[in-house]
Formats: structure tokens, C-alpha cells, sequence
């Protein structure tokens, strides 16, 4: 594991203060991880700058602005220039859109679906030339918003890229959250031309958009040569949790969107590699509204209460507030135990930390007897909730995020890597 660079300790504070600037480069959406980031900013008294990606009419499909009543529910240091990536909506120069070859397919023939990929490709060029083109507008409009004094901090946080087809869903629900007669391979549908084309558009979300954000604000970074500037993104290569006493680290499988967060790191070491202060955070599981399509990527969540217990002690009011919070959200609160335990076990047995715990073949695709205890694991907990609409996972995942925000924060002044992890260790010292 030598590609590992787990962050164990932290400067003391952040460089970033009042008069610098947080830059958002994505939307923000509500639990998601970036309002932890949001928030060690904005109690540091720095300035936010928020962006959008736009609308898609509902039509036409044409990407858009957004109206003056969707301002309205916006932060005002707005830009309003949608800055949406991907290509799957892009027509190539026949009119001839991706998703529009993904109309008709059925569930029992998705796997015979062959693509036009020249098609494809064309559509693609097209469309990272318009995206350019709306990120200049972008940068322009950022700059006129900048102070003319101040450090700026860019925070990466565009993912996704799910092709906007009707076909692509139900398969991908079957290979997250399939199991028993309803298991479908990751790699068998990775290996499909329907999966080729959500690699590429997953590619061109999640990692290119951090090329084309370094490579646009360049005029701003040489307009401030005297003044600090960085940038952060937002990654997941597994996580560090606590397991038979020690940090062990394990992954989600079956994570699609590995490949580009793999892509992403790459990008940041090639910008470090020329000056540039950057860094990809690898954070620990939540669950938000995004990842709630990863059926038992919440599983390692639960085991931060134990992670809080060793480093801040079992009789420290968070540990002793946490616990009660978590345990009230039970139909048998004194069962807590015996849950976390069942979850400790999970990731001992043999599938999971024999055979899915490889880092160096990460990301990895699902095996049928690994979904399988994977999701009675996480039917288990959920089952034991008396209301499914008050997690422990809320609880817990409010913790990561705003830890994750202020380690980001105080560590992007001078990163120590171009990519590093953040553990439950560490989210168990910060958390408050």
C-alpha cells in the first residue's frame, strides 16, 4: 500500500481566513459534502462564491441559466453560468445524440447493444469544447467577483455522469443494489458498450472538469502571484475505519465511478508536479441523496461511534451524545451494541476482507456472495431503525462532512500529497 497517504495530523489552523475567498466549482446541494467545507469557510469569515450547472429544459433538453425565481433560492455571490459537464446530451454534427441511441433498449437486451462510438467521440469533442467555452464565460464573471486582495481556495466538486437514458437506471440499480436472483455483474456490464459509455461520460464529470477548472483560472492565479492559491476535490478510494482495535482500510464495491476518482488523483499530481497546490481528499463514506443508490456503501458509517469512542474516550459527552442520539433512533436502543458488532463481522468475514479488501486492485467489482451479505448487513440495521426517515446515518454523516471540511481547510494551504485520505481517526479527533 504504498500508494497510500492517509492524513494523521493537521496544522493547527487554516491560512485561509477573512478576506480570502471560497470558490465553488460545482453546485451545491443539501447533505452533501461540500457544506462542511462551506462552513469551516464561512466561520473563518471568508467569502463564498457559489456556481450552478445549469438546467436542462424539459423539452428541448438544452441546457440553461436559471430564472430569476431559481435565483431567488440561490446564496447571492452567484454566478449564474451553467457549467454542467458530460456529453451525453451533446448531438454530433448529424444531430445524432448519445442518449439517443439508448432509446428502446430493453432490460432483456442490453447486453446485444451496440453503439456508434465514431458518433460518440464526435459528440464528446464537441461538447468539451462548449464546456470550455461556458468556463471561460465562468472565469470571467469570477474574476469581476474576486476581491482585489485575498487568498482563494477552489473547491472541486463535480461528479456524476450518469447518461440521462432510461435504460441506464434499472441496470445500474440492478448491479448496486441486486442480489440472489437479481445479482447482476459490475464487470459484466463495465464491459458492455451501454457501460463504455458511462466510463467516458463519468470521466469527463468527475475528472476532466478538474483539468479544465486548473487550466481556466490560470489568468487568476498569475493576476495573484503574491497571494495564496489552491485547489481541493473531492475524492473516494476507500476508507480507513477502527476494526479489532486499529485503522484497517476496506471500499465500497461495486464503485463505478472508481475509475474517474482514480483519474481524478492522477490530475492533481500532474498540476502539483508543475507548482500548482492541490489536492484530492478521499473522504469517508456518507450516505446523501446521491449515494443512496450504493445499497450498503453507508456500512462502514456506524463504525465511526466506535472510532469516536478510542480517540476521545468512552466517558467524553460527544461519545456518550452520539451515542445516545444513535441509540434513541432504534426500536431497541440497548441493541446498538450487538448491531455494531454484527457490522464488525461483516467486515471479517472472508469475502469481504479476503477477497473485496484489495487496494491495489482497486475499484473492484461485486461478487454475488459479497452483495449478498452486504445487503442483509445494511437491511439489518435499517430494519432495527424505528423510522426510516431518522437515521443513524444522518447523525453520523453530518460529523464526516463537517470534519472533512475543516481538515480540507486547514490542510490546503500546502498539501502534503496530491491525494490523501481522510480516516475515521481522524474525523473521530475533530469531531465535536
Amino acid at each position: 500500500m504504498s500508494d497510500f497517504n492517509p492524513l494523521r495530523e493537521l496544522p493547527s489552523d487554516a491560512k485561509f481566513g477573512e478576506g480570502d475567498t471560497l470558490v465553488i466549482f460545482g453546485e451545491v446541494f443539501r447533505r452533501g459534502y461540500v457544506n462542511g467545507l462551506i462552513d469551516a469557510a464561512e466561520k473563518r469569515g471568508m467569502n463564498v462564491i457559489y456556481s450552478t450547472v445549469g438546467r436542462r429544459e424539459k423539452d428541448s433538453g438544452d441546457l440553461r441559466a436559471l430564472t430569476t425565481e431559481e435565483l431567488a433560492e440561490q446564496p447571492k455571490n452567484f454566478i449564474n453560468i451553467p457549467i454542467e459537464a458530460g456529453f451525453d446530451y451533446q448531438p454530433d454534427s448529424s444531430g445524432l445524440r448519445p442518449i439517443d441511441q439508448l432509446q428502446g433498449i430493453k432490460l432483456k437486451t442490453w447486453h446485444e447493444t451496440k453503439l456508434d462510438w465514431a458518433s460518440i467521440e464526435e459528440a464528446q469533442g464537441l461538447a468539451t469544447e462548449d464546456f470550455q467555452n461556458r468556463l471561460r464565460q465562468w472565469a470571467v464573471e469570477l474574476e469581476a467577483k474576486l476581491p482585489a486582495k485575498g487568498n482563494i481556495l477552489f473547491a472541486h466538486t463535480m461528479a456524476g455522469g450518469v447518461p440521462r437514458a432510461k435504460i441506464v437506471m434499472p441496470l445500474m440499480n440492478r448491479v448496486f443494489k441486486g442480489s440472489g436472483d437479481r445479482y447482476m455483474s459490475s464487470e459484466e456490464f463495465w464491459s458492455s458498450d451501454i457501460g463504455r459509455l458511462c466510463d467516458a461520460n463519468f470521466m469527463d464529470v468527475t475528472a476532466m472538469t478538474f483539468k479544465h477548472l486548473v487550466e481556466a483560472t490560470s489568468a487568476i492565479r498569475s493576476a495573484r502571484s503574491n497571494a495564496l492559491v489552491s485547489y481541493v476535490a473531492y475524492g473516494y478510494h476507500g476508507t480507513e475505519l477502527l476494526l479489532d482495535g486499529k485503522y484497517q482500510w476496506q471500499s465500497y464495491s461495486p464503485y463505478l465511478q472508481g475509475w474517474a476518482k482514480r483519474r481524478l488523483e492522477e490530475l492533481s499530481v500532474e498540476a502539483s508536479s508543475v507548482g500548482l497546490k492541490t489536492c484530492v481528499f478521499n473522504a469517508p463514506e456518507i450516505l446523501t441523496d446521491s449515494s443512496s443508490v450504493f445499497l450498503g456503501v453507508e456500512v462502514p458509517l456506524y463504525l465511526l461511534l466506535r472510532a469516536i469512542g478510542k480517540e476521545q474516550g468512552t466517558d467524553s459527552k460527544i461519545y456518550k451524545d452520539l451515542k445516545s442520539r444513535c441509540a434513541d433512533k432504534l426500536k431497541d436502543p440497548a441493541q446498538l451494541d450487538q448491531i455494531l458488532d454484527r457490522i464488525e463481522s461483516f467486515f471479517r468475514s472472508d469475502i469481504i476482507k479476503g477477497e473485496m479488501t484489495e487496494f491495489d486492485q482497486w475499484p473492484q467489482h461485486n461478487k454475488p456472495k459479497q452483495m449478498e451479505i452486504m445487503h442483509q448487513t445494511s437491511k439489518m440495521v435499517l430494519d432495527a431503525h424505528k423510522d426510516l426517515k431518522s437515521l443513524m446515518s444522518a447523525e453520523l454523516s453530518e460529523i464526516i462532512f463537517k470534519t472533512c471540511g475543516e481538515a480540507m481547510l486547514r490542510e490546503a494551504a500546502q498539501p502534503k500529497a496530491p491525494y490523501q485520505w481522510i480516516g475515521h481517526d481522524l474525523v473521530a479527533q475533530l469531531a465535536h
